[in-house]
């Protein structure tokens, strides 16, 4: 949000948090408030000036609405090197063909579905995959995490805070073979 819609944003929820307080004040019964209010639309000049300021709450008021609902662009790209000379970006989709090679040289992976986004200390990296039930999760899964990360700094050269691994669906042949029920959540 750019400075001048929070200097918006500020003075309106002041006027608003100022007529709840008027509000407020009249419903208790205190009529100073409506004395006011009287005094203030009394002359043709003053319910003018109101009529203005109404509209201009108005406009900003929808203002105010329209730009809540509006969605910030999504992340298309990951910055790699900024410097003097320019700026290298890499897109969301090379990065995701990257992790698919990677994974290509792990023994085991069946399929894989990677997400990808960016934080302040790097890349992070979520793989939600399905391996071949023979093999042993931990291993397979820090496997998997290490040739990632690996594959992503060298090729890509891109910084990797972390890649968090969800090992999904053994199998449905094996687990209805086995007798084990699937419960899904």
């Amino acid at each position: 949000m750019s400075g001048m819609w929070r200097l918006i944003t500020f003075l309106y929820t002041l006027f608003l948090l100022l007529a709840a307080g008027l509000a407020a004040v009249a419903a208790m019964g205190n009529p100073e408030p409506l004395k006011y209010i009287n005094l203030a639309l009394s002359t043709p000049q003053n319910r003018i000036i109101l009529g203005i300021a109404a509209i201009v709450l108005i406009v900003l008021s929808l203002f105010v609405i329209i730009s809540l609902f509006k969605r910030e662009p999504k992340i298309e790209n990951i910055v790699v090197e900024s410097n003097l000379v320019g700026q290298v970006s890499i897109t969301i989709a090379a990065i995701k063909i990257i992790i698919m090679k990677a994974i290509k040289t792990v023994e085991g992976v069946k399929d894989i579905k990677p997400v990808v986004s960016d934080s302040p200390d790097g890349l992070v990296v979520y793989l939600h995959m399905m391996i071949n039930p023979e093999y042993n999760v931990p291993e397979m899964s820090q496997n998997v995490q290490n040739t990632v990360k690996e594959y992503l700094q060298n090729t890509g050269g891109l910084k990797v805070a972390e890649i968090r691994v969800l090992v999904d669906d053994f199998g449905a042949s094996n687990s209805k073979s086995t007798g084990i029920e699937r419960k899904t959540y």
